[in-house]
């Protein structure tokens, strides 16, 4: 039943994944791979950013009562 099957939606058209050749079923899952690596290191980018905002609020915080040169 073709409702049940797994399918990939690329440039405008669907296709069955089954129904693929495998080096294309490869490469989905290739892509598949480098779309999960890419959000968990959007992710960790996103983290550093927050700590690093910390940071730079922490240090405004220190150097506010020190008077500057």
């Amino acid at each position: 039943d073709e409702k049940n099957q797994r399918k990939l939606k690329f440039d405008d058209s669907e296709y069955l994944i089954d129904s693929l050749p495998d080096e294309a079923k490869q490469l989905i899952a290739g892509l598949r791979a480098a779309d999960a690596q890419t959000k968990m290191y959007e992710d960790t980018l996103k983290l550093i950013a927050v700590g690093k905002r910390k940071m730079v609020d922490d240090l405004k915080n220190i150097l506010s009562d020190i008077e500057p040169i």
